[in-house]
């Protein structure tokens, strides 16, 4: 039986979509959508950035970027400060709350990949980690 790229790539997105509406679900109670999720991650990973480096790091224009920051400011997860740099820049930086939203957004997102790839055996896990590796530029 041939398969093909597209139906690979097909499979790939459907898993990757369930994966993330998973994850928003479990991350709605938080008061998070999936956006804000991920630039709390971004932030937090990053340390203090502006606005721009938050959106091209998400891969997203500016605007959108700062929709998902303007709901993040307002629940007192992340705050605007000024850039000693720049003193016209603002910085993003995780509010303590916003470690905390973080950390139970990160135990949530190892909570939903343990439990959808608990199904297959460790040597299935192992195959896949390393298919994915190779597909991936980033991986070391």
């Amino acid at each position: 039986m041939e398969i093909f790229p597209e139906a690979l790539a097909e499979s790939f997105l459907r898993i990757a979509r369930r994966l993330r509406r998973e994850t928003g679900l479990r991350t709605a109670p938080l008061g998070l959508n999936p956006h804000q999720s991920r630039a709390l991650r971004v932030i937090g990973d990053a340390g203090p950035l502006r606005p721009s480096e938050l959106a091209e790091r998400l891969g997203i224009v500016a605007r959108s970027a700062t929709d998902s920051v303007a709901g993040l400011v307002t629940a007192g997860l992340v705050e605007r400060r000024t850039d000693p740099a720049d003193g016209r820049a603002q910085l993003l930086a995780l509010a303590p709350s916003g470690r905390a939203a973080l950390a139970a957004v990160t135990r949530i997102r190892a909570e939903v990949g343990r439990d959808f790839f608990a199904r297959l055996p460790e040597s299935d896990r192992a195959a896949l980690a390393a298919i994915l590796d190779q597909l991936d530029d980033t991986a070391p």
